[in-house]
């Protein structure tokens, strides 16, 4: 009997620490803001949350909310701040006049590819060059966006010089410039909108990421599609400074040792692979054509994009600073440094 009291007591005991355990065991709710079984979702966000998870166990778990219903794109920076969720990816591009320097990441023939791209903004972060930007957020890692492709409703009949005549849809600042720089009218509408005015010929084409074309069935409207470095978006994953300082240091320590410019490269190649097998699929597929810019193309758009690029830089002495330690942070980071 006083073994089987000793045996009793020992798994009560055991019981209680894990009961104990637990209850001091952090939950973190983070929101993707994509729809569930979506491969960014299942190959990004939740690939990051199961890593944190296995190695915090006991210390800090994060449940992931796929979907809109805690945050959306358009409010979730202040859900973030408001403490609705914990985490949340989101695009900068949605926080109006907030995140004017980050947008360097839109402007064309800066960085080739979203895998470039998210290690250059986390390291022009780690600069201190946009303190003034993340005054209310960190991120755990940057998740910028593939240069967007312009994509047409009708085959030119010729390699195009420009964009004259053509009418472009364009959502954004630089996107907008992009389309006006190159002869072209650009269209504010909707992104819900966008289908039905390809399809009535109320506009001719549309700049817009490659990866997420299938998602609206834009390429339904679309037969003709043009890639190249025609700048992408600053996004990342996301915490509130207030949030992530008050955190106890075992927690940071789990989150900043699975974060950073290595989880940041990985957000980037997986988009990059999203975006290269759709655009395989669409190559291989009938009455579609994907093409890059010629030669000759390449040198005229260059030159057209070239004083929009420059025009950025001499916003303001921040600007100017930000764009050359940009291109110069792009510059070491595609020669491997």
């Amino acid at each position: 009997m006083p073994r089987y009291s000793v045996i009793l007591g020992a798994v009560v005991v055991a019981a209680l620490a894990a009961t104990a355990a637990r209850a001091d065991e952090m939950k973190l709710i983070m929101t993707t803001i994509v729809q569930p079984n979506k491969p960014i979702s299942q190959q990004v966000y939740h690939k990051w949350a199961d890593d944190i998870n296995a190695k915090g166990k006991g210390v800090v778990q994060i449940d992931v909310r796929d979907g809109t219903t805690l945050a959306n794109s358009a409010n979730f920076y202040d859900r973030l701040l408001s403490d609705v969720m914990q985490i949340s990816f989101g695009s900068l591009n949605y926080v109006a006049g907030k995140f004017t320097l980050s947008e360097v990441f839109a402007l064309p023939f800066i960085t080739d590819s979203a895998e470039q791209e998210s290690a250059v903004f986390w390291r022009l972060y780690k600069t201190g060059a946009l303190d003034s930007e993340f005054d209310q957020i960190v991120p755990l890692y940057m998740h910028a966006f593939p240069p967007v492709s312009m994509h047409f409703a009708k085959k030119p009949t010729k390699p195009l010089e420009n964009l004259n005549g053509l009418k472009f849809i364009a959502s954004g600042r630089i996107p907008t410039a992009v389309v006006t720089r190159l002869g072209g009218s650009p269209l504010s509408i909707p992104l819900t909108d966008s289908y039905q005015a390809l399809q009535r010929n109320t506009a001719d084409g549309i700049n817009f990421p490659m990866a997420a074309l299938s998602d609206f069935r834009l390429d339904e409207v679309t037969t003709y599609h043009i890639t190249a470095a025609f700048g992408g978006g600053p996004g990342g994953v996301w915490m509130s400074k207030a949030k992530y300082q008050s955190l106890p240091p075992e927690v940071r320590k789990i989150l900043d040792d699975n974060s950073g410019e290595a989880e940041s490269r990985r957000a980037g190649a997986v988009l990059d692979q999203l975006q290269a097998k759709v655009q395989a699929d669409l190559s291989s597929a009938k009455n579609q054509t994907v093409v890059g810019l010629t030669a000759d193309q390449s040198k005229k758009w260059h030159d057209l994009l070239t004083p929009l690029v420059d025009a950025w830089g001499e916003t303001d002495a921040a600007h100017a600073k930000v764009l050359a330690m940009t291109r110069e942070i792009a510059a070491q980071v595609k020669a491997g440094k």
